[in-house]
């Protein structure tokens, strides 16, 4: 809970540091989905995926760099076996590095994930842990007007010994 709190702290502290003078917005709230799909080790088949869905809230640190916070939660979860398998929540802090190409807005991303997984038996109990990994992010904003844009990207949220949890989402954003 320390390492979230941290978290926030510096996409807080990022957001109030970007310059103010620019002629743009500064910074940016976004709702993606994403369809992730990770190596499986409850259902019985190679991999599976769920749904998530994310908020996103960032700040231009300048032209090139943003810092994103992103918290997520599962809302499709996957089920087979009598059980089911999704995530409480996954709360990312993410430095991207990227410019401006007429309307789009190409990047790559680094940071920290944390989440917490759950899954429910057949009997009904309940199994959760918690992890944490660096993701790595490549994705572009395309603009559709000065406040409104759309976001695709390909993100590993996670890759931990065996399993590891990567996919698409898609998603709007709006400026200010």
């Amino acid at each position: 809970m320390k390492k979230v709190c941290a978290a926030v702290a510096a996409a807080a502290m990022g957001m109030c540091g970007a310059v103010q003078a620019q002629d743009f917005p500064q910074g940016y709230l976004g709702i993606s989905y994403a369809q992730p799909e990770q190596d499986d080790r409850f259902f019985g088949s190679d991999r599976f995926d769920t749904g998530e869905v994310f908020v996103r809230l960032g700040g231009h640190l300048n032209n090139v760099f943003d810092a994103e916070l992103r918290v997520g939660t599962t809302l499709s979860t996957k089920t087979g076996n009598g059980r089911e398998f999704g995530h409480d929540y996954l709360a990312s802090l993410m430095l991207r590095a990227g410019y401006d190409v007429g309307v789009f807005h190409p990047y790559v991303a680094a940071g920290l994930t944390y989440g917490k997984e759950w899954l429910e038996l057949a009997n009904g109990a309940e199994v959760s842990e918690t992890f944490d990994d660096v993701s790595y992010a490549v994705g572009t904003d395309i603009s559709l007007g000065e406040r409104l844009g759309v976001n695709v990207e390909y993100m590993q949220y996670y890759d931990i010994g065996n399993v590891t949890m990567k996919g698409p989402s898609a998603g709007v954003i709006w400026r200010f």
